[in-house]
């Protein structure tokens, strides 16, 4: 009799999902003994990550689960791919995510800031007026293969320095004076 599949999960990094890695694991696996009686033994196996793979997806490595009895042939083992947390970096599908902090000028002047991606640093056009929440997005920068393309969705977040000194505070003064807003006026209020 054909022996059953076995199914595991495994943790990658958002980095060797992107690239492609070889990972090496250890899997404990049922085993019947001399005596008939199951006992669990490590299996270690050497593992192809293909790039651009992304989270939920299976990968099946054939006849690396259970043995056969009787001299058959053993199961197959089903990897089911999960995503470590990563600090900077978060994926849905094929589109890796990121905040990306800029400063008020930036926003209001337009600026070219440097973005880090999992293939490398590039750099990024902010438009003049930006507003917080934007989203903006680098093509190909996410979890690619080659027939399916993801992409980086950079959101920006903007950072207002806090006003330490008395030339500071005198300096938001001044603008406050000179360019009156009402970020709440859609409110209502």
């Amino acid at each position: 009799m054909k022996g059953e599949d076995q199914h595991a999960k495994v943790i990658l990094h958002l980095r060797d999902a992107f690239h492609g890695a070889k990972q090496t694991m250890t899997l404990s696996r049922p085993v019947v003994d001399n005596q008939g009686h199951v006992i669990t033994t490590p299996h270690t196996l050497h593992v192809a990550i293909p790039k651009g793979i992304i989270e939920g997806q299976r990968i099946r490595l054939e006849g690396q689960g259970l043995p056969g009895t009787g001299g058959s042939t053993a199961g197959d083992l089903y990897l089911e791919i999960a995503f470590q947390e990563d600090n900077l970096f978060h994926a849905e599908k094929r589109d890796i995510h990121m905040t990306l902090p800029i400063t008020p000028w930036e926003a209001a002047l337009g600026a070219s800031v440097t973005v880090p991606t999992l293939a490398g640093n590039v750099t990024l056009k902010i438009a003049q007026g930006s507003q917080g929440g934007k989203k903006l997005r680098l093509k190909g920068k996410g979890l690619s293969t080659e027939r399916q393309k993801g992409d980086q969705i950079v959101t920006l977040r903007v950072v207002v320095p806090e006003a330490v000194t008395d030339e500071q505070k005198k300096l938001y003064a001044t603008m406050a004076e000179i360019m009156p807003a009402n970020p709440r006026q859609k409110l209502g209020v």
